[in-house]
């Protein structure tokens, strides 16, 4: 990760960093929809938030985001902040 960060802060062109915005949103898009078809009703997820991670259910799976429901609150989140839990014992 090192080095790719290195790589990134040597570039000095605009359009050159424009196409590496694009790839990079294109991958977290793909990372979304492959957390997306792995998620059912009821599932223990975890979600990235800035400050901290918290765990949740599914309560719902729309297009883009899945409702959630942490601490008796529901919000909708993008599957990328999303990680699948192993279930509660």
């Amino acid at each position: 990760m090192d080095n790719l960060i290195k790589e990134i802060n040597s570039i000095h062109d605009n359009t050159d960093l424009r196409i590496l915005r694009g790839v990079i949103n294109d991958r977290i898009k793909v990372l979304g929809s492959v957390i997306k078809y792995s998620l059912n009703r009821g599932d223990l997820v975890s979600v990235k938030s800035k400050n901290k991670t918290e765990t949740g259910t599914i309560d719902k799976i729309n297009r883009t985001r899945a409702v959630v429901n942490i601490n008796g609150k529901l919000w909708n989140v993008p599957f990328s902040l999303m990680t699948k839990q192993q279930e509660r014992e």
